[in-house]
């Protein structure tokens, strides 16, 4: 994971597990996980999984369970179309959000912010960054 981030240009993170919870020596910036953010957006098979609001998983016992994606700008913004969203007590309410016109994709990254505001920030730069 360390060496794939430094290869897409990711130089100021490090990571020591793969979940993103708390653990000392771990860290990222928001210019880092933009670039992650950038490559993943790049896959055809995770923009088809991040845009969607809700997914209805099949077990292979075949009991079905519905997911609801906890991206609130994905039903709230047509330019939406993914992609996570993460909470910690260290890092606070975290959102990376994408969104597109004709021509035009952007990534935001939001890190560190309340859970009232994260949406309204995330909103506030997508539209900025699609509008402009």
């Amino acid at each position: 994971m360390n060496r794939r981030a430094l290869q897409l240009g990711a130089v100021h993170s490090r990571f020591v597990n793969p979940n993103g919870l708390p653990v000392p020596g771990q860290y990222s910036s928001a210019r880092d996980l933009a670039i992650i953010a950038r490559a993943a957006y790049a896959n055809p098979t995770i923009r088809s999984i991040v845009c969607l609001p809700q997914l209805v998983f099949r077990y292979s016992n075949g009991r079905t369970r519905e997911l609801e994606n906890t991206n609130k700008l994905l039903r709230r913004l047509p330019y939406c179309n993914g992609m996570k969203t993460g909470y910690t007590d260290a890092a606070g309410k975290c959102l990376i959000a994408s969104g597109a016109r004709p021509g035009k994709d952007v990534i935001v990254v939001v890190l560190g912010d309340s859970s009232s505001r994260v949406w309204r920030d995330a909103s506030a730069l997508l539209s900025w960054g699609l509008l402009m």
